[in-house]
């Protein structure tokens, strides 16, 4: 009860400081849609492409509906044992996580979407604990927040899970990845930039990895790499949205 109010008194003070307009079409937003009017989040239609449609049973991806395929094939290189995500990195799933990474709140929506995507992906999700992506201690310093870390507080609050914020280390800080890099350059960028603080809590444990955005799937699957050299029984990952990329 008391975590409820909380809730909402914090939802109420940040509503006074919330933007007026959609930033895809300008139109009046309602605080609980966040930085996208309920029009746009409707019209993007960004996130039935992921509950509606046959996918990969690895990674996710949307698969062809004529296909008889349950693989994708293009995630086979990946060492986390599945990966899902809520919608394309467009439209307001886009808006919202860019506004995300410098403002540390998920309107109630998108909270509603993240918790009905891990909800109907439970059986390829299943984990003993949540480990949000970590940022270099620095990068979060400058930041004064990890996006992640608010994302995956969602999932472990909503279904009762263990959430782990220090047995995974971020110890290489690595550029921003840019726009444009490739595959090959982001691989690179996140080589061996994780380390596991905590070996005997991930020892033997299911883990599900959190992150906000999925695009070639380098940093998720460095981290998940560690984890599993760390002893880890399987990794699963989840993100807001997802790049088609790789």
């Amino acid at each position: 009860m008391f975590k409820q109010l909380s809730a909402k008194i914090r939802d109420a003070l940040i509503s006074l400081a919330w933007p007026e307009t959609c930033r895809l079409c300008g139109r009046v937003v309602d605080f609980n849609d966040g930085t996208a009017c309920s029009e746009c989040w409707i019209d993007e239609g960004i996130t039935s492409l992921f509950f509606d449609k046959t996918v990969c049973s690895k990674c996710g991806l949307p698969l062809d509906q004529s296909s008889e395929e349950q693989s994708c094939a293009r995630c086979e290189k990946f060492p986390f044992q599945a990966s899902r995500s809520c919608g394309l990195y467009a439209g307001a799933l886009k808006a919202s996580v860019l506004f995300l990474k410098s403002h540390p709140h998920l309107c109630p929506r998108l909270r509603g979407i993240i918790a009905r995507t891990f909800s109907i992906n439970r059986d390829a999700l299943r984990s003993d604990l949540v480990i949000p992506v970590p940022l270099h201690p620095a990068r979060e310093r400058e930041r004064g927040f990890n996006q992640s870390s608010l994302i995956a507080k969602v999932i472990a609050s909503r279904f009762d899970m263990r959430l782990d914020l220090r047995s995974l280390a971020r110890v290489k800080h690595t550029e921003r990845h840019r726009a444009g890099m490739d595959e090959i350059d982001r691989a690179k960028s996140v080589e061996r930039a994780f380390r596991v603080a905590h070996p005997q809590r991930i020892e033997k444990a299911a883990v599900l990895i959190v992150d906000d955005v999925l695009t070639t799937g380098s940093t998720v699957a460095a981290a998940s790499e560690t984890l599993m050299e760390a002893g880890a029984a399987r990794v699963a990952v989840m993100t807001i949205t997802r790049a088609v990329r790789y």
